[in-house]
């Protein structure tokens, strides 16, 4: 347990490095949440104006009427589907560039979407099939009793299985069948290190988000004091933005690390300065 901590902290330290020798890898988490919120917004507005949202919602979440119009399943399957492709073209987007910084040593924002671009055909399969398992967990929820408990497990498996699903349709194209078998294979040498390289990125996202949340307390206790509208205002937008640029930073470094680690599980090159004798021990043959 402590060797694959070792190195995936190894790991969570070079992907913050070279988060920091590449800011412009943020751009991508932002794009993603900026479209997913369109998303979002081109299903609710419509749904509101139509009078249909509350009802709905309440029937997918389970607390309303059991209601079988069809027309609520189709509009909640092509929700997840446009959701989950935004999600997974930024993410390939944003694992192109690194791939190809660890390659060749830089990668612009639109050499990433426009690789991304090229793996469309692999994207639209992958949201395909994520959207089918979420509507199938989704269902699942509905039963009160032990639904939603099944569905977390489920779920948590489902996630931990699909880790490398991006790495893989970048790396090789394939559909999200095959993009799934070879997940599942690398995630079997991975485990160890994958696993604690999550708890890792967590740590670092928890330590980073303190001391925002504590500036943000400073700024807000100096409005109050105050009593102004402007330094309200000042507050409440420089404490969101100062969230969303580390959430944009976790996000990306999250995403730098699972290409650094499927990189190296696969064979790949990784930079001459990366000392990749401390992570052989990860991937000896068992």
């Amino acid at each position: 347990m402590f060797a694959s901590l070792s190195r995936s902290w190894g790991f969570t330290k070079l992907s913050y490095g070279l988060l920091r020798e590449h800011k412009h890898l943020t751009v991508f988490p932002l794009l993603s949440t900026t479209a997913a919120f369109l998303v979002l917004a081109s299903f609710a507005l419509p749904l509101w104006g139509l009078g249909l949202f509350e009802e709905w919602s309440a029937a997918m979440d389970g607390s309303g009427e059991q209601s079988q119009d069809i027309a609520m399943y189709v509009t909640a399957f092509l929700f997840y589907f446009c959701n989950y492709f935004v999600i997974v073209f930024f993410n390939s987007a944003l694992c192109a560039c690194v791939m190809e910084i660890l390659e060749r040593g830089d990668a612009s924002v639109g050499f990433g979407l426009k690789f991304a671009m090229r793996r469309i055909h692999s994207i639209f399969g992958w949201a395909l099939v994520s959207a089918v398992i979420g509507m199938l967990l989704k269902a699942l929820e509905r039963n009160r009793k032990a639904g939603r408990f099944i569905a977390a497990i489920l779920g948590s498996a489902w996630t931990a299985m699909t880790y490398f699903v991006v790495p893989v349709i970048v790396t090789d194209g394939v559909g999200p069948i095959e993009a799934f078998k070879r997940s599942m294979k690398t995630l079997k040498s991975t485990w160890g290190t994958a696993l604690m390289g999550n708890f890792s990125m967590g740590l670092i996202a928890f330590l980073l988000m303190l001391p925002v949340f504590a500036l943000g307390a400073v700024l807000f206790w100096f409005a109050a004091q105050g009593q102004s509208e402007i330094l309200w205002v000042v507050a409440i937008l420089a404490t969101v933005l100062m969230i969303i640029a580390a959430v944009a930073a976790t996000a990306t470094a999250d995403g730098i690390f699972k290409a650094y680690l499927y990189t190296y599980a696969t064979g790949r090159s990784l930079p001459d300065g990366v000392n990749t004798a401390e992570f052989a021990e990860a991937f000896r043959a068992k």
